[in-house]
């Protein structure tokens, strides 16, 4: 009988060769191979004890600049550090109403990629204003979600509301990148189950963030689609677990913490995360790529990103500060293969 680890390797095989070989979008040619390997994986953990297997997320506080680095982004282990930007001037003064009064005319993009309401990528992107997005949050529309908000880069003065100097520090010596991703919801708006090879330090600047994590060495529980993107997505639930149609995902260790004002998440590149706002909520991400630090995550995550073609890589990366763009080029291809 093959090891936990070998059906894994075999999955992620098959799963690699429908990323360059399959053609519809999401790609099946090789969807055979890989529902036979789940199923001999599922025989093997079928006695296995699945309940209550659910963790905390690393909390720590005053953690050193060499501890963060050694302990945690080297070994791409997801922490909590309590109120590590609680004098940063965002987290004291940023709010819906302080953005609603100085930006309420910035034009904004509303997007949800990974809507749950359908069973592909959602490409369609709706041009509206904050002052909009922000009357809506209050009215308790959970769909107005502003994701990758641009206001830092439309007010790139802003920056200066967080300790960008720390953040830069944060990086490893051999990076690429340096993006601030703002998000802007309410209560009980959410981003499905996804992934990417990015690090991501993020700030809760305003209100409760619950986020939902799982190592990258999980991607056979959560039978991602192959959508040759390199972003990658799950239709598993973890609030609401379907164990019908992902049966192996019983088998799952969950990784779970809340953010509150001031908190920042370190999540490692290829952890799949699920994230809630429990209140308006303002978040603000740090990304940056680090080849290394990807490859130890995921040596198949990592190439399938850089062998991406919807869009390119390269494409990706141009625009990493402008979301509507590569939707845009998301769309038009979708659209060509229909």
């Amino acid at each position: 009988m093959k090891t936990n680890n070998e059906f894994r390797n075999i999955y992620q095989a098959w799963r690699m060769l429908d990323h360059l070989l399959g053609k519809d979008l999401p790609a099946t040619r090789y969807l055979t191979q890989r529902d036979r390997i789940l199923e001999l994986f599922l025989a093997k953990k079928k006695n296995e004890i699945t309940e209550n297997n659910i963790q905390q997320v690393d909390r720590v506080k005053d953690i050193s600049e060499k501890n963060l680095k050694q302990n945690y982004i080297s070994k791409g282990i997801p922490v909590v550090m309590e109120e590590k930007a609680k004098n940063w001037k965002c987290v004291k003064q940023w709010s819906l109403d302080w953005l609603a009064e100085n930006y309420s005319k910035d034009e904004v993009a509303i997007f949800d990629p990974l809507n749950s309401e359908i069973d592909t990528i959602n490409y369609k992107v709706e041009k509206t204003t904050l002052k909009h997005v922000i009357e809506s949050i209050k009215s308790g529309d959970t769909k107005k979600y502003s994701r990758f908000n641009r206001i830092l880069y439309d007010h790139p003065e802003l920056i200066n509301d967080f300790d960008w100097k720390w953040l830069y520090k944060m990086r490893n010596k051999i990076a690429s990148g340096k993006t601030f991703q703002v998000f802007i919801g309410g209560k009980g708006s959410q981003t499905s189950l996804h992934c990417a090879t990015e690090n991501n330090l993020f700030t809760q600047v305003y209100g409760e963030k619950h986020w939902y994590l799982y190592p990258p060495k999980n991607d056979i529980f959560l039978d991602p689609p192959i959508t040759k993107s390199p972003y990658f997505y799950s239709k598993f639930n973890p609030e609401n677990p379907d164990f019908n149609n992902f049966p192996a995902a019983r088998f799952l260790t969950t990784f779970e913490c809340v953010l509150r004002p001031g908190d920042i998440l370190y999540n490692p590149p290829l952890w799949w995360h699920q994230v809630k706002n429990l209140n308006h909520s303002i978040g603000v991400g740090f990304r940056w790529f680090n080849l290394i630090n990807s490859i130890k995550a995921s040596l198949v995550g990592t190439l399938m990103t850089l062998l991406s073609t919807n869009p390119p890589i390269w494409t990706a990366t141009k625009h990493r500060t402008d979301f509507t763009r590569i939707f845009k080029y998301m769309n038009t291809k979708s659209n060509l293969n229909d």
